[in-house]
């Protein structure tokens, strides 16, 4: 395994084109998305593609429906499903085009198919990788705390480490590639979860948050109301989630439209986005200059112009 990735996070600018990629959709109950909520809401999974004029880089990368994948994801109640690999081309990239995956956490949905890119070097916190090796090695009767993981991803990322494509990042790293930090949330929705922080010359700051936000509702409160609702689901405390959604705030000025939760329906109206007839979506989020749109030609009518305010 490569050493450590480490430094402090304050970061210069590049310009990335972004886009929001849906593969799945599941109908979750509210209390895991919104603390102390009843009811259900239906939620899609995406990954998040990052272009600049040198790199593609996913962040997260979907999962595989095959073996543990498709038991998690029948747990999780998906019930629409398509590869996140052969969906890329709806940015009109390919697998083979990605340089590097940027992984949240270790979570079925987000590590699980890391397989589908054989140039990418994989980013995720040590302490993320070594915790749950930890958790899934506790007895049966401990088995909360290691929900939503599969041992075969666990797994996996061993057999990257030995060719060469596994980087442990130790806490806040900035600029592992220009203009993407990795920021820690530790101890929130899982042990060492991570959020990306980009900062595009062209368009500003933009936040991958992971799953420590998965609702705008969690940073703008219920109805709007300004107060923080943390998520549901978390292996630490909801004072570190509190904390980490402040920090999402902080670092967009408070322009919530600038954080980009892979599991919220209302990024498809906040941005430029595009409704495939298999009814998943493409967000087209920010443009680097020279860079051509994505969109089906004509559409994109929700949301601001790629690249402009999204306040």
């Amino acid at each position: 395994m490569t050493g450590a990735v480490t430094g402090a996070v304050t970061g210069t600018a590049a310009d990335y084109s972004i886009w929001v990629v849906e593969f799945a959709r599941a109908t979750s109950p509210l209390g895991l998305l919104l603390h102390g909520q009843a009811g259900e809401r239906e939620i899609p999974y995406s990954f998040t593609v990052l272009r600049s004029a040198e790199h593609t880089i996913l962040v997260d990368a979907g999962y595989a429906d095959t073996g543990q994948g498709r038991e998690l994801a029948a747990e999780d109640g998906i019930t629409v499903w398509r590869d996140p690999a052969a969906l890329l081309a709806r940015t009109g990239l390919s697998p083979g085009d990605v340089d590097a995956i940027l992984v949240t956490h270790a979570h079925f949905d987000h590590l699980g198919n890391l397989a589908a890119f054989p140039n990418a070097t994989v980013y995720i916190q040590r302490r993320e990788v070594e915790k749950w090796a930890w958790a899934v090695s506790l007895p049966r009767r401990m088995d909360w705390l290691k929900q939503g993981v599969s041992t075969d991803d666990l797994a996996g990322l061993m057999h990257l480490a030995g060719q060469g494509r596994l980087r442990l990042v130790d806490g806040p790293a900035q600029d592992v590639f220009p203009g993407l930090s990795l920021v820690p949330d530790f101890d929130t929705h899982t042990y060492g979860h991570q959020h990306v922080v980009i900062r595009n010359e062209s368009s500003g700051v933009w936040v991958v948050p992971g799953d420590v936000m998965y609702l705008y509702e969690n940073i703008e409160g219920i109805g709007g109301d300004g107060r923080y609702v943390p998520i549901g689901l978390a292996m630490g405390s909801q004072e570190n989630c509190m904390l980490a959604l402040e920090g999402l705030m902080q670092v967009t000025g408070g322009e919530t439209s600038r954080i980009l939760p892979g599991h919220e329906k209302l990024l498809w109206q906040r941005h430029r986005a595009h409704r495939y007839p298999d009814g998943l979506h493409l967000a087209e989020v920010s443009l680097r200059p020279g860079d051509t749109s994505r969109l089906p030609c004509g559409d994109g009518t929700a949301g601001p112009a790629a690249g402009g305010d999204p306040a």
